[in-house]
């Protein structure tokens, strides 16, 4: 994560995070937030950032160490130590301070099903931004087996092949009138976002000139800002609506897909030093812990003074979940995954 192309990615998770912040906290900007669904498509580019990195941690070790068994043990023992101590530490605290707001979906979280909870009950529970990362669990188990044990000369046509399966359910779906908390966060609904971002991996490993050059091409890039454009906007649209409810994650996952990529090569000038403004990355990398914890910040100060107005309040508590997410770090992340050097 030292090189610029990581450090620009961060700050995406930061900016992504912010506008998480925006939904979940009470904020002015929220309406223009929920008409261009703000929330939703940062969670998108964090899917699709998610698929770019595991995938070419995978591809590296299938070369690196030539034997499937090998690369699966240490690939699963490095998330392991990334994701479950700080996760667990959430629901036990959760648990001992506000045990009603996890008791009726308490399995489900302490078994990252929180997704399949809120498509069951049509709700989200008192924890139920949970659900993205119940669904990035349920991608592990799967994912790597068929990066790792499919042909190179293979892989890109499975990759794609998972992107249109994901479209295809989502069609399915749509005409057979199911709800659309399948759409939204079914592992399969999110399959295409977490895909794209593995196929860029593949391109970026194997073909890094092509992509390049398919990344910094004027026309290529205005085709795929239009497309997305075009999809957001069939929302409102009378007769187009179905569009953006199968296709949205599609049409916006090729453009984070472009954006990745050109973070990933490093974009330069003014957005690259937006883009490596060390306060935006600091949070971006420790954006986890914040992101677990968010949800109770707001609570943490019922019956007590703080700012009345919403522009000054969504300030204070961002403070105090970059402080919980700092503490979180520091004394908990950090410590566990420098044992990460022992899988490397």
């Amino acid at each position: 994560m030292e090189d610029r192309k990581y450090r620009q990615l961060d700050t995406f998770r930061c900016l992504g995070f912010i506008c998480v912040l925006s939904l979940h906290w009470e904020w002015s900007g929220r309406a223009f937030a929920d008409t261009i669904s703000i929330g939703a498509r940062a969670l998108d580019l964090f899917f699709v950032i998610s698929g770019f990195l595991i995938t070419l941690i995978l591809i590296k070790s299938k070369h690196k160490e030539n034997n499937t068994g090998t690369s699966l043990y240490k690939f699963y023992a490095r998330r392991f130590l990334r994701i479950f101590p700080i996760y667990y530490l959430f629901i036990l605290i959760v648990w001992l301070f506000n045990r009603g707001k996890i008791a009726d979906s308490i399995l489900w979280n302490l078994t990252y099903l929180s997704n399949f909870y809120s498509i069951k009950h049509q709700t989200f529970g008192g924890v139920g931004h949970l659900w993205s990362l119940a669904v990035e669990e349920q991608f592990y188990f799967v994912w790597p087996f068929m990066i790792l044990m499919t042909n190179r000369k293979y892989l890109p046509y499975a990759i794609i092949g998972c992107i249109f399966l994901s479209l295809g359910i989502k069609v399915y779906w749509y005409v057979n009138d199911y709800t659309y908390w399948y759409n939204m966060i079914h592992p399969l609904g999110v399959l295409d976002s977490l895909a794209i971002g593995g196929l860029l991996s593949y391109l970026y490993y194997y073909h890094q000139d092509k992509l390049r050059s398919w990344l910094f091409n004027p026309y290529i890039t205005t085709a795929i800002v239009i497309q997305a454009l075009f999809c957001l906007s069939c929302k409102y649209i009378h007769g187009l609506e179905f569009i953006f409810h199968i296709g949205v994650r599609t049409f916006w996952g090729i453009f984070c897909f472009w954006l990745t990529g050109r973070a990933v090569f490093g974009f330069t000038g003014i957005t690259g030093r937006f883009l490596e403004f060390k306060p935006f990355v600091y949070i971006g990398k420790i954006s986890y812990s914040m992101y677990l914890f968010h949800i109770l910040v707001p609570g943490m100060f019922m019956g007590m003074k703080y700012p009345e107005n919403i522009d000054l309040r969504f300030i204070f508590f961002f403070g105090v979940i970059v402080a919980i997410g700092s503490l979180s770090w520091y004394l908990v992340e950090s410590p566990i995954l420098r044992l990460k050097q022992r899988w490397e």
